[in-house]
């Protein structure tokens, strides 16, 4: 049985905002630290962050809601 589409809804935009936070929370402190070494300016290193923290919390929120492969079970049942 699969959840009802606003429980589905909700856990995704759940992991989607969580995984965004630890993502800026990541990349500021990296682009903090490029910023003090002079490697690139405030708006360059922020918007660059910002591109990086999205597509990060994306890639992990999709793919871990994504259904299991069908291997995954076979190899569970000891078939593979």
């Amino acid at each position: 049985m699969s959840w009802p589409i606003k429980l589905r809804a909700m856990s995704f935009a759940i992991t989607v905002g969580v995984t965004l936070l630890e993502s800026v929370m990541g990349s500021a402190a990296i682009a903090l630290i490029l910023w003090s070494l002079g490697v690139a300016s405030a708006r360059t290193l922020l918007e660059t962050s910002a591109v990086v923290s999205v597509i990060t919390s994306l890639s992990v929120s999709i793919y871990s809601h994504l259904r299991p492969p069908i291997l995954a079970a076979a190899v569970k049942r000891g078939d593979a």
